[in-house]
């Protein structure tokens, strides 16, 4: 899998320059043989996960990348032509196919674990870390893209205004809370820099060993 999956999403790649792969004792460490990333969408799954297996000598999996491979179609395509019940039985085949790999950082989309089957099986399977990002903050990192993300358009498949696109978020992230409260480690995201956020992730990991 390309590492460098989802850093033009949010032209953070330049923080790939930066990252120290080399840091002594990271990579002799135990950490669990799957780590599964989990947030909404726009927290920084698909940045912060390449980062981190890098860091550990881990491989990263990107599941939305995979299933828009296996399905040979973008997710939006694949909800408007199919529906979410058909997007959400790819995401739970596609979730048991590259959870059969070891070594590996795998990013899920942001309702992938809003599934009690889903979450069981990662929850016995791996490590969950759910990264946590306010409202506001997911608005200004996805609106560019909001046209993208199926889930956060309006009526004729049009943006929401920003107003009433963080109400959307504010009550998806609501009705997901359940299930993300679950993870083993949650990492509050704040203000962290991507390089922190891994570095606390990291750190977080390391305690569970």
């Amino acid at each position: 899998m390309n590492v460098f999956l989802g850093f033009a999403r949010f032209g953070w790649a330049p923080y790939l320059e930066r990252i120290t792969v080399a840091v002594v004792g990271v990579r002799d460490m135990a950490f669990p043989t799957r780590i599964y990333l989990t947030g909404f969408m726009g927290c920084g799954k698909s940045t912060v996960g390449p980062l981190l297996a890098q860091h550990i000598g881990y491989e990263f999996i990107d599941l939305d990348q995979v299933i828009e491979s296996a399905s040979g179609m973008p997710i939006r395509q694949i909800f408007s032509e199919r529906g979410e019940e058909e997007f959400r039985r790819l995401e739970s085949l596609m979730l048991r196919a590259v959870s059969r790999a070891a070594r590996v950082v795998i990013a899920l989309g942001g309702g992938a674990v809003v599934s009690e089957n889903n979450l069981y099986f990662v929850l016995t399977n791996g490590t969950l870390v759910y990264l946590n990002v306010a409202p506001r903050v997911l608005v200004r990192r996805i609106m560019r893209m909001a046209d993208e993300r199926p889930l956060l358009l309006g009526e004729n498949s049009i943006p929401l205004p920003e107003d009433e696109l963080v109400q959307r978020i504010e009550e998806m992230i609501e009705a997901r809370q359940h299930f993300y409260s679950r993870a083993e480690v949650v990492i509050e995201v704040g203000d962290r820099s991507i390089d922190a956020t891994v570095d606390a992730t990291v750190d977080a990991l390391s305690v569970l060993s």
